[in-house]
């Protein structure tokens, strides 16, 4: 698919799901409730959904541009990554 036809196949999708009164998220993809997310509408349309969890830790900004609206976020926080050392297991001869 090129991204024109997921773009539309998405809109198409999440209009029958916001019907429904359910969304799915454009950054972390999961299915939450219309009240639970934030949504952009353009010329009647749903061109965006953002859940509550994603926009609790992001700074996301819209802007519209001649081709439709052009969406960027940035995390508010690092992402913490947390290792564990390998064990190192002994033999004993």
């Amino acid at each position: 698919m090129t991204p024109e036809q997921l773009q539309r196949a998405w809109v198409l999708q999440a209009q029958a799901d916001a019907e429904r009164g359910v969304l799915e998220c454009r950054m972390c993809r999961m299915r939450g409730l219309l009240e639970e997310t934030t949504t952009l509408w353009r010329n009647g349309l749903l061109v965006f959904a953002l859940c509550d969890r994603c926009a609790g830790s992001h700074d996301v900004v819209f802007s519209p541009t001649p081709a439709g609206v052009e969406v960027r976020a940035r995390r508010r926080r690092p992402t913490e990554l947390v290792t564990q050392e390998a064990l190192h297991v002994r033999s004993h001869p």
